[in-house]
Parts: C-alpha cells; structure tokens; sequence
C-alpha cells in the first residue's frame, strides 16, 4: 500500500473523501436528530429518509449517462459545495429558533440531489487514476478511511450534542464539506471521453444499461441489492427511536452504536485490504451478505445495549466486504467511456428498494413495532441470499475477466 501514498492524485483524493466522509456522517447524524426531536415520531423518521431517496434515484437515472460527458472532479467538488451551502440554512435558522420541520424536508430533498453526484463520479474518477492491479488496495484505503470518519463522526456528534448543542456539528460538517471541495481542486481533472452533443439522454442511458447484457450477472447483483437495500431503507431510520427508546439509549449511545457499524466496516476493509482477493468471489460476496441478514435477527432480540453494539460491528464488517468485492468487480470490467453512466445504472439498481423501505418501515414499526420489524428485515436478507446462492447465474461471479473491445463502442455489438 505504500507505493500509493507516493502518487500526488491519489492522496489528494483520499483527504478529501476523509473530509467529506466526516462531513456526510455529521449531516445525517443531526438531519435525523433535528427530525426526532423536532417530532418524536418513526413515521417522520421514514419520511425524512423517503424525501431524501426519491431524489437521489430520480437524479442517479438523468445524470448518469451526462456523467461520462462530464469533468468527475468538478462534478465531486460540485456535490460537497452544494451540500455545504444546503446545510447553512439550519445552521443559521436554529439559533434563531426559526427552524420549522418542513425546512428539513426541503434540506433532505436538496441533499438527495446533490449526493448522487458524488459516488458514481468517484467511483470512475478512482479508476481514471490507479491502475488495475491497484484498484482493491485503492479501495480498500478509500472505503477504510472513509468508514474510520463515519466511525468517529456519530460518536463525536454524539459528544458535541450532549456537551454543546446541534448548532456545533452543523458548523463542522459545513466547514468538512467545503475543505473537500478545496482539496479536489488540486487534482488534474478526470480523463473523460468526449462524447457528442447530439447524443441524447435515453441513448447514452440505453448504452449504459447494454453493458449488464454484456455481463447479465452483475444486473441479478443490482436486483439482490435491491432486495437487501429494502431492509437497510426500513432499518436506517429506526436505529435512532431503538437505541432511544427500544433499549434506553441517549445520543451518545446512539452515536456509539452508528460508530460500531462503521469500526466493522474499516475491519473489513483493512481485512480486504491485507488479504489476497478471494478465488471464491460468490462465496465471499453472498455469505457476507447471509451473515449480515442473521446479525439483523440478532438485533430484533437482544435486550442488551453492549450485545446491540457487537451486532452493528458484524454487520459493518460483512457489508464492507461484499461492497469492496462488488465495486472492483465492476470497475475491472466496465470500459472507461461507460463507467460513468453504469456505475450510474448500478446504484439505481441498487437503491430502488430504499425508498420503498423506508416509507413501509416507518408504518410497519408504528403499528407493531422495531424488534419485529428487524425480525423480518433480517428474514428477507436471509431468504434473498439464498435465492441467490441456488440460481446459477451467479456462478459467473467467479468468471475471469473478459477482454472487451471497447473501442467506438464495439462491444455494443457483443450483447
């Protein structure tokens, strides 16, 4: 891992993922404690979340064919300003006591535009600079650092709030955002294919999801994701009304128990990151996921904060390795005019089911409650697994890669 911390563009990219990474963990933390506070209801926890979602996929389905037509780096910087102007608004309406709770719904919906941006464009912009056999240990630091900011963020937050106030943490996660735009400036802009104007949106869109024809196997991927994405929709809003009231938590707790998910994933990415890549990627990726379906059970029955905190780290550390796994699979296989614009496809794929989830979960646990809805969130990421473990077209998983010829767009003709 040495030799990348030698290379200029690949630093300047890790500091300004580490920044933004801190500061997207400080924007949920408090958007989702200004939310709860403000009403004290789960319903508006899904809400919240629902308003954030619907955006994010509508704008992942138009940007992403423009992706590959676009400068990444000024699409990323893009994404950290705008989200730092967005969270002005709170941070200078809260201490008034002018903050109403349609202004977090404006600002959920305002985010859930701009983030999309980012990841996709990220995603390709690491493929634009390393070379191949330097994606999983690029990614690995990535994903690692990433995590340890969204490891300490929750539990810091958590700290500022109790000993200061919410108004604290918007003001850093304002001041994160815009030192990662200032850091992206320093790097040379990505190497973007020029693609006509006379394009359209649904052809260059068409074009990107040709590729899954290509590679069919990472399509029933997007679709598992789906599935399994619908449960982490519905959970993702009920972490704080469980640690709160489910098992007597405060907002340190809760911050403790975000944080345990995150130390799990930089395990699992300093796990990923040491060992060799898997021979066996479906058992790998697909086992991962089984454990993390189980952990969820695990949670739903535990009346013990300390055995919650154990759980989140599973999970954290099962769902980095499958993550890790799943995006250098593609980013070894789509050509670089498409990646943009596919990349785009797979995290609409991928996040289809979160607002669905978030919506049904928040009802679901207002009627009945969070340890059996947990209970069933876990069942389906166990029954999907195994679904997918039996169907044989995810032992492509493990095929080597194919050699395409990506040039004019042949592998059109492939499909």
């Amino acid at each position: 891992m040495k030799e990348l911390f030698k290379d200029r563009k690949f630093v300047f990219l890790w500091l300004a993922q580490a920044a933004s990474g801190l500061g997207s963990t400080f924007a949920t933390f408090s958007l989702s404690w200004l939310v709860y506070e403000m009403t004290g209801s789960k319903m508006a926890m899904g809400s919240i979340w629902l308003s954030f979602m619907l955006p994010n996929i509508i704008m992942q389905m138009f940007a992403g064919p423009y992706l590959d037509r676009w400068d990444r780096k000024k699409v990323m910087i893009f994404s950290e300003w705008f989200r730092a102007a967005v969270f002005l608004i709170p941070a200078i309406l809260l201490p008034f006591e002018f903050l109403e709770s349609w202004h977090l719904y404006i600002i959920s919906v305002a985010i859930g535009l701009a983030q999309p941006l980012f990841y996709p464009a990220s995603m390709a912009y690491i493929a634009d600079i390393l070379p191949k056999d330097k994606l999983t240990k690029g990614n690995s630091i990535l994903e690692g650092t990433g995590q340890l900011m969204t490891l300490l963020g929750p539990t810091l937050g958590g700290i500022l709030i109790s000993a200061f106030s919410v108004e604290l943490v918007l003001y850093i996660l304002i001041l994160a955002l815009g030192i990662a735009g200032l850091l992206l400036m320093m790097n040379p802009s990505s190497k973007t294919q020029r693609v006509e104007q006379k394009e359209s949106w649904f052809f260059q869109f068409k074009e990107g999801l040709q590729f899954y024809r290509v590679y069919p196997v990472l399509f029933w991927v997007g679709i598992m994701m789906m599935f399994i994405n619908f449960s982490s929709g519905a959970a993702q809003p009920m972490f704080l009304p469980y640690i709160t009231d489910e098992l007597g938590g405060t907002a340190f707790q809760y911050g403790l128990f975000t944080s345990a998910f995150s130390l799990g994933m930089l395990g699992g990415s300093l796990l990923t990151g040491i060992l060799k890549e898997p021979k066996n990627r479906k058992r790998v990726m697909l086992g991962s996921l089984f454990i993390d379906g189980v952990l969820f059970i695990g949670l739903a029955w535990t009346p013990y904060y300390w055995l919650a905190l154990v759980f989140s780290f599973g999970q954290g550390l099962f769902a980095i390795i499958f993550n890790i796994n799943n995006t250098t699979l593609y980013q070894r296989r789509v050509p670089e005019h498409l990646r943009g614009r596919v990349f785009s496809v797979r995290i609409l794929l991928a996040q289809a089911g979160i607002p669905f989830g978030a919506a049904l979960g928040g009802m679901f646990a207002e009627a009945f409650s969070i340890p059996l809805l947990f209970v069933v969130l876990g069942g389906l990421m166990v029954l999907t697994n195994l679904i997918c473990w039996m169907h044989p077209i995810f032992e492509k998983l493990n095929d080597q890669e194919i050699k395409l010829d990506v040039d004019n767009r042949d592998f059109m003709a492939k499909k």
